[in-house]
């Protein structure tokens, strides 16, 4: 899918790479990834900020119990919730000075009192010196920016209780979508990427996943912009996102979208997707799992729900 720079701005959103939804959740699942474009495009349409668009949307699927973000999050084998999120934006070059100013991030790691973990690394990046905060320290900073805690309790949805109790009883399906996440480029020329998890199902507490790793489940910079779900290991290994980006000069996003996950696929044996937006609006998808649902929006062809190509195992990597 190509859209020209006259048809900016230009926003994806993803609801994970991995096993299919259940049956009763797709119409649900759907909904809410629809959501989550519109809130986006709204902010856009207006012409506002491309990291205030990859909120809005990762915000819309972290409230919603289907998602494996924010509430909903799966649970560790304690029962807890711990979750991780980052941000990434790449401004574009200053007319007048005709620079560009440098990358910024930040991103947070082992939260259990945010329902919404992606606005906390927001803060990160906005009021500190940091790239990365974990648990209380992080959750200081969220007093500090005027952010809301909540107790850890209300984090666990019913949905994650139930695939906690099933997978410790080793009764019914336990797989679940990994990480949310949302790429943008705005009117201007700015480039975005959000993505925010509960990590994988029964994790060792402590475990921090690629999510909030810039490079890895995120990353940004004047070529384009994107966002990683899938297995944690895998995509930190490969440093997935800032590989597909700095391929971006020299393919189409499309093709690097569909290199980058073949690649993994051969050196790391994980199941992973991405999705990437660059500098010139042209954005592409793939992954290796069994689903991945994704949503987009470009002022041309309006907002559209559907699952994301799906790279042939047996291909070859370029």
């Amino acid at each position: 899918m190509v859209a020209r720079r006259e048809k900016l701005p230009i926003l994806i959103v993803h609801g994970g790479a991995g096993g299919r939804a259940a049956p009763d959740d797709r119409a649900g699942r759907r909904r809410a990834m629809l959501a989550a474009i519109a809130a986006g495009a709204r902010l856009l349409r207006d012409g506002a900020h491309a990291l205030d668009a990859v909120i809005a949307a990762v915000t819309t699927l972290e409230d919603d119990p289907l998602f494996n973000a924010g509430y909903g999050s799966c649970l560790t084998i304690d029962g807890h919730v711990e979750m991780d999120a980052g941000v990434a934006v790449a401004e574009s070059a200053n007319h007048e000075s005709r620079s560009r100013a440098a990358p910024r991030s930040g991103g947070v790691v082992l939260i259990s009192r945010m329902r919404n973990p992606i606005l906390l690394a927001r803060a990160v990046m906005e009021r500190t010196p940091h790239l990365l905060l974990g648990g209380a320290g992080a959750e200081r900073i969220a007093r500090s920016a005027g952010l809301r805690l909540c107790s850890r309790a209300s984090l666990i949805a019913p949905q994650a209780l139930a695939r906690w109790r099933a997978r410790r009883h080793q009764a019914g399906p336990t797989d679940s979508h990994g990480t949310v996440g949302a790429v943008a480029l705005d009117v201007s020329g700015n480039l975005a990427a959000a993505t925010s998890t509960g990590g994988v199902a029964g994790k060792v507490p402590g475990r921090i996943g690629d999510s909030a790793i810039l490079g890895a489940g995120l990353y940004a910079d004047r070529h384009g912009a994107a966002s990683a779900t899938g297995n944690g290991e895998s995509i930190l290994r490969a440093a997935l996102c800032r590989e597909a980006v700095a391929r971006l000069d020299r393919r189409s996003a499309a093709e690097v979208a569909a290199n980058v996950i073949s690649h993994m696929s051969r050196d790391c044996a994980g199941e992973a997707g991405i999705i990437l937006v660059d500098a010139r609006g042209r954005f592409g998808t793939a992954h290796n799992a069994a689903a991945m649902e994704i949503a987009t929006f470009d002022p041309a062809g309006g907002t559209h729900y559907l699952l994301a190509r799906r790279v042939d195992k047996s291909r070859r990597p370029a």
